[in-house]
């Protein structure tokens, strides 16, 4: 016996594999987020306004990684990037060059999504959102501040906001298909 795929059944199909991925992704990105908050409790260093305090870097770049983005580190900041069907879920995070103690911390992070479709919507804005969180990830009133601010914005145009002394900026653009979250310290 011989079966066909039709045009239809493949549609549906993709449909399944990227909706189960996403949905993976979220499960995926809850743990990661865990790992981030948990070693806050452990690195208690302030590094001033250079960076994300208590939380170094190899820490997000191994969370990431043990979610499946494959990342370089690339001197002055790691590059990751997770591929799900034409969907691409990029970060750059960037290292406090300005303070030798801290060079293994945050200073500025770029988040892109690259392709977004209507099965990716959901997981998209979890994506943006975990990094968005990390510098404030101990202060839940400014967690949902800013995931509020940060949903509002995927649903609209984008725009720039000031939240304590970080400085969000999130755009869109349509020939890339894509959305970039730019968050870094505000001096």
């Amino acid at each position: 016996m011989t079966v066909e795929l039709t045009r239809s059944g493949r549609g549906s199909r993709r449909i399944t594999v990227v909706a189960i991925a996403a949905v993976v992704f979220l499960l995926a990105g809850v743990g990661a987020y865990a790992v981030a908050s948990n070693v806050r409790k452990q690195d208690t260093k302030y590094c001033g306004h250079d960076c994300v305090p208590g939380l170094e870097i190899g820490t997000v770049v191994e969370a990431l990684q043990g979610q499946g983005h494959t990342c370089a580190d690339k001197r002055r900041f790691w590059s990751c990037e997770l591929r799900i069907g034409k969907v691409r879920f990029e970060a750059d995070l960037f290292r406090a060059v300005n303070v030798a103690d801290f060079y293994e911390y945050i200073s500025k992070v770029e988040a892109r999504i690259i392709n977004p479709d209507s099965t990716t919507a959901a997981a998209g804005l979890d994506y943006m959102s975990w990094f968005a969180t990390l510098p404030h990830r101990d202060d839940p009133p400014t967690v949902k501040k800013v995931g509020g601010w940060l949903a509002e914005q995927i649903a609209g145009d984008g725009d720039i906001a000031f939240i304590l002394d970080w400085e969000y900026a999130l755009e869109r653009n349509a020939n890339t298909r894509s959305i970039e979250l730019t968050m870094k310290r505000r001096h």
